[in-house]
């Protein structure tokens, strides 16, 4: 009847409502991670997925809608780059930001998105300054 298969599951699934693209995202382990995509955002995982899985679902790391939430409240700049990596057992985001054509690198604990590091230019216009 279909020559593609793919192509049937996924007419199968559009009267419920349900895309391609999100019927067979789950099978990522990576996608419980990259939970929120944001476009122009190159998003890597150097470390093995299943390890990567583990971690987030034993909550030691904190997926990415938080860690953009986090950048949002406290510093000012375009996410273009972000890394994930463990090191010595601990988990964390590596970003590039762009703020007024400067490149800033930042660091954060994956676990508890503190801010770990901050590198580049203008750091002051970067970084929010607390209202109180």
């Amino acid at each position: 009847m279909f020559r593609h298969p793919i192509a049937a599951i996924a007419l199968l699934l559009l009267p419920l409502g349900v895309s391609q693209v999100y019927a067979f995202q789950d099978k990522s382990p990576n996608s419980i991670v990259i939970d929120v995509p944001h476009d122009g955002t190159r998003i890597e995982i150097d470390e093995d997925q299943d390890d990567v899985y583990e971690a987030v679902q034993a909550g030691r790391i904190q997926p990415f809608s938080a860690l953009y939430q986090a950048v949002e409240n406290q510093l000012n700049g375009r996410v273009i780059k972000v890394e994930l990596d463990e090191d010595d057992d601990q988990w964390i985001y590596e970003l590039r930001l762009v703020h007024d054509n400067n490149v800033i690198k930042v660091e954060y604990d994956a676990s508890t998105l503190e801010l770990m590091q901050i590198k580049g230019r203008n750091l002051n216009q970067v970084i929010k300054q607390n209202k109180k």
